[in-house]
């Protein structure tokens, strides 16, 4: 499963090209990295006879700044919910009509309970108008990862009464332990919060931003990363770090069908035992003994606070968009169970690894470790193995081992945490500065 990006000079170049070209219509979609599986938006261009072009944002503030800016009028965006609440507050979406939609229908038994309990929050937060403008992508929690491999490191992550303590004390962990915040300030300050036991949606006095400011300065983190952060702990340059799950579980689930395809190369592990090997190293056991006493393990974890943040990130249209009736049918299209024997939904959560948003597709996900791997089906999927860790079989502990991470770190039917708040852009502005001194 190779992961792509878009240039975004490339996107401002075609941009420029098929303005001045007739014929084909052009959908400008503003999505996130790495958050698409791009295949699908080849099938859509060829489904509907026109172009999709993805610009990429890399926080909801640049989605927002681009949008308020008019340079480009995207059709397409997907913002997270808190961000959601600004545009639509700030009247820069489009109120949809879900007749138009065949796919998705707010209101039914096929949309998650945490989806439900997010629409809640923010419905909260401004009006039951709000769920008008609107279609969830994808979402999840935000959790801390961590090496499993140095001595007392889970414990202190794990076990601790204040669930945040491994980000922000460093007293709580072994000696050495390398820590990674995510570089996004707002998050952190909702980690902050939490481990102080401030409330996350009261703009706080300077007093209290003195003392996360003194907190994160005090912790003087061994990194701030985005992706990087998940390399590293991999890598073993990194010890924990604050991400989002959806990152961690790819990285996951791509290191379990490495572990398991390891451990039959070496002769350590047959076909009887692949299922029970991947059901050991996807949980919370973790250690798998061969019969010749050799251990395997994928040597790191994800710890999910209670309070953590939860998100949702949706599709929206824009108030100004130049191709709505197209921007409907390509939301239509990314909620789809099946078009033209193309799976859009599913596909698209298998590749980004984030929680889908309906319940028929989560349930299509946890059966992908519906395989009996009898020797005749492990020699039909090895071919002739002339890559073993791209092969059919490799794919195939790959798809056993996210199932069962979805249904460990995504549980069907919970809704962990809360979505950040829409602050003012003021009380945002003082959040940075808080945080810059801190880093400095």
């Amino acid at each position: 499963m190779k992961r792509k990006s878009i240039s975004l000079l490339l996107f401002s170049l075609l941009v420029l090209v098929l303005s001045s070209c007739g014929g084909r219509r052009t959908l400008l979609f503003l999505n996130w990295g790495e958050y698409i599986d791009e295949s699908l938006l080849v099938e859509f261009e060829n489904k509907y006879n026109c172009n999709v072009l993805m610009d990429l944002g890399e926080s909801n503030e640049i989605f927002y700044s681009k949008l308020k800016a008019g340079t480009t009028v995207y059709d397409v965006i997907t913002p997270s919910d808190y961000m959601v609440e600004k545009m639509y507050k700030n009247d820069l979406l489009e109120k949809l009509d879900f007749s138009k939609l065949e796919n998705y229908n707010p209101k039914s038994e096929d949309v998650r309970y945490g989806i439900g309990k997010i629409d809640e929050n923010m419905r909260q937060n401004t009006d039951d108008d709000i769920t008008n403008y609107y279609v969830p992508y994808l979402w999840g929690t935000w959790g801390i990862m961590y090496t499993t491999e140095k001595e007392g490191l889970e414990k202190a992550v794990t076990g601790n009464q204040n669930q945040w303590a491994s980000l922000f004390d460093r007293n709580a962990l072994p000696a050495k332990t390398r820590v990674a915040m995510y570089d996004s300030h707002q998050h952190a300050y909702y980690a902050a919060c939490r481990y102080l036991g401030l409330d996350v949606y009261a703009e706080q006095p300077t007093s209290k931003l003195q003392e996360i400011r003194d907190l994160v300065s005090n912790m003087n983190y061994n990194a701030w990363g985005t992706d990087t952060i998940k390399k590293d702990i991999v890598a073993g340059n990194i010890d924990v770090g604050f991400m989002w799950t959806g990152d961690f579980l790819y990285f996951f689930c791509e290191n379990a069908a490495k572990t398991v395809m390891d451990a039959y190369l070496a002769n350590d592990v047959t076909n009887e035992d692949f299922a029970d090997m991947l059901d050991t190293i996807t949980s919370a056991e973790r250690v798998y003994k061969a019969q010749n006493g050799s251990e395997y393990q994928i040597g790191f974890d994800l710890f999910i606070p209670d309070d953590t943040i939860a998100f949702c990130d949706n599709l929206v249209i824009t108030k100004d968009s130049a191709n709505k009736d197209l921007a409907y049918k390509f939301i239509d299209f990314m909620c789809a169970k099946e078009v033209d024997e193309v799976t859009p939904a599913l596909s698209n959560t298998y590749y980004v690894c984030y929680d889908t948003p309906f319940n028929s597709v989560y349930e299509e996900i946890l059966a992908l470790s519906d395989i009996e791997y009898d020797l005749d089906t492990v020699n039909e999927l090895k071919g002739d193995f002339s890559d073993p860790y791209d092969g059919d079989l490799y794919w195939s502990f790959y798809d056993y081992a996210i199932s069962k991470a979805f249904e460990r770190f995504y549980p069907k039917d919970s809704q962990k945490g809360s979505i950040l708040a829409s602050f003012s852009r003021q009380y945002i502005k003082q959040i940075n500065t808080a945080f810059n001194n801190a880093r400095a």
